[in-house]
């Protein structure tokens, strides 16, 4: 049986790691991308979950990328339990990479206390981190989508929270990403005030074209629901639907999470 790509023939930068673990159903294998760019060079972490397949399968397969949440990583339960499942049940790859100051890159993935940390809130006040952010998702999608059993066709994009505060003006610059599940962000809220992530976020909505499903909490305490409304109401595409549930920001239900793996794994398969 086989789900990860050989050794021989990687796109420029890329390197597996470590050895593939196996996992009912699932490969999972570590990776580095090496980008380099304006904002100078790093070598970038991530994890990669494939179905497994017979030897003599190699299609190429859907790829979702997946951008975890502040004072996370790219193999936290969240990420690892989302990843295998689009694995095992929708049947397409899914890669995480630790998102900038956090995981191995930095050290916001256990050393604050939430979002009103001042070490937490200076990411955002620091300028261009949302543009580097930008610049390193898009060369990791270009990297991963040079995989020979990744369809390059066929990327997806799923963040919610920080993911979608990075990963929001990426999908707007991105065009090789054909569906996207964004929210837990909104424009105003303990999450954004005092930073430029709103205007930021603001601004690049309208140029989403890709069909989008947008996850509100109803009682969220850090993006307040008239900020996340207008911000999905800015989302540029007119394909595009809103899924929310009643508690606080941490409290999605596994039922949203099932919803949005479904939707990807529809939109992908066309």
């Amino acid at each position: 049986m086989t789900s990860t790509a050989p050794d021989h023939d990687l796109p420029e930068g890329f390197a597996w790691r470590d050895a593939p673990i196996a996992d009912p159903g699932v490969v999972e294998r570590g990776f580095t991308i090496d980008v380099e760019d304006a904002y100078g060079s790093e070598r970038i972490p991530g994890v990669l979950w494939a179905p497994v397949r017979a030897e003599d399968d190699t299609r190429p397969l859907p790829l979702v990328l997946m951008g975890h949440g502040g004072q996370s990583h790219k193999r936290s339960d969240r990420m690892a339990a989302i990843g295998r499942r689009l694995a095992r049940r929708q049947g397409v790859l899914a890669a995480s990479i630790d998102q900038i100051e956090h995981g191995e890159r930095g050290p916001l993935s256990s050393r604050v206390e939430g979002a009103d940390d001042p070490a937490f809130r200076a990411l955002w006040q620091r300028p261009g981190v949302i543009e580097q952010s930008v610049t390193q998702w898009r060369a990791v999608t270009r990297t991963l989508a040079a995989l020979p059993q990744v369809d390059a066709r066929r990327i997806g994009y799923w963040g919610l929270s920080m993911g979608s505060m990075l990963g929001l003006p990426f999908i707007a610059e991105e065009p090789l990403i054909r569906a996207a599940v964004l929210g837990l962000v909104g424009l105003t809220g303990a999450g954004v005030d005092g930073t430029s992530v709103a205007a930021n976020l603001e601004a690049a909505a309208p140029r989403i074209a890709c069909p989008v499903m947008w996850v509100m909490q109803w009682d969220d305490e850090q993006f307040d629901r008239a900020g996340s409304l207008a911000l999905f109401d800015l989302v540029g595409t007119s394909n595009k639907r809103l899924v929310a549930f009643t508690g606080l920001h941490d409290a999605a239900p596994d039922e949203s999470t099932a919803l949005t793996r479904e939707f990807l794994g529809r939109e992908l398969s066309r």
